[in-house]
């Protein structure tokens, strides 16, 4: 069970009840902000904008890991060749 603008609503979803809390808290608090800021708006509109904006968030968050995913393999990719590098160059040990 969950609340959303005062509205308690029973979900089942794939994931923990507290992951579940948390996402319906989001969803809560994006609406609350948006009707403080346009009190006049049907809740309908509200929800429509409270969508678009949290999958904006979500786009710019996957557009980040994506940067960050071919930074890490480009950097690892760097370092596996410095080893072999070295490796080629270096003395062999005992």
């Amino acid at each position: 069970m969950v609340e959303i603008l005062g509205r308690v609503l029973a979900l089942r979803a794939d994931m923990s009840p507290e992951v579940l809390r948390q996402v319906a808290q989001l969803v809560d608090e994006q609406l609350r902000q948006l009707q403080r800021a346009h009190p006049a708006s049907p809740i309908t509109d509200l929800a429509i904008l409270a969508a678009l904006n949290l999958a904006c968030e979500c786009l710019e968050i996957k557009e980040d890991y994506q940067q960050l995913h071919a930074e890490v393999e480009e950097r690892s990719r760097q370092l596996i060749q410095m080893l072999e590098a070295h490796e080629s160059t270096a003395p062999p040990g005992p």
